[in-house]
């Protein structure tokens, strides 16, 4: 029996958990992005290098309208309830519509790391991918020194499905990664 099929919504929706609004990134969030970004201690398991102007940031967020235009990702910025001001993001892009699955990500700004914060807006997300969408898998790459993620993803009820012995390449050496994924049940 077929999968029924994707149901990427025609506007960019908004989610809310208990002290969070996750809500469409605007162009105006690059400044708090950049803050976030061009932190090298912030980017250390990023396996990218820390933003070195405002116009990565604006690039990244245009990056993100392009793959909701073109209904291959949706992403949001974190706020606590009452601002607007961007203190993280969650993602995910590639959607694989063959397969029903897709990759995530996410960060938080580091005065904001430790409140729970991304528990809340990984499970609102994961609830409205398999509620709302009918992604059956959710995908995430992990470095393998990021204990915080790899507990965060455990905490959310992700699973280990894979441990790759060098297989990512920066900043001049090889580094493990791991995989872990939910798999919608209901």
């Amino acid at each position: 029996m077929p999968w029924p099929k994707i149901n990427f919504p025609k506007e960019h929706p908004q989610l809310t958990t208990e002290r969070l609004e996750l809500k469409w990134p605007k162009l105006i969030d690059a400044k708090e992005l950049f803050e976030m970004r061009s932190d090298s201690e912030f980017t250390k398991f990023l396996g990218r290098y820390p933003m070195k102007d405002i116009s990565e940031a604006e690039e990244y967020i245009k990056k993100i309208h392009d793959g909701f235009k073109n209904k291959t990702g949706l992403s949001w910025k974190i706020c606590e309830k009452g601002t607007d001001k961007l203190i993280g993001y969650i993602g995910f892009w590639a959607i694989d519509y063959t397969h029903f699955s897709t990759e995530i990500g996410y960060g938080i700004h580091v005065t904001h790391q430790r409140k729970g914060y991304l528990t809340e807006s990984l499970n609102a997300m994961v609830n409205y991918m398999f509620s709302e969408l009918g992604l059956h898998s959710i995908q995430a790459n992990a470095d393998v020194k990021n204990i915080a993620t790899i507990k965060l993803l455990e905490k959310c009820g992700f699973e280990k499905q894979a441990h790759f012995k060098e297989n990512y390449f920066f900043n001049g050496i090889f580094l493990d990664s791991v995989i872990y994924c939910k798999v919608n049940t209901t």
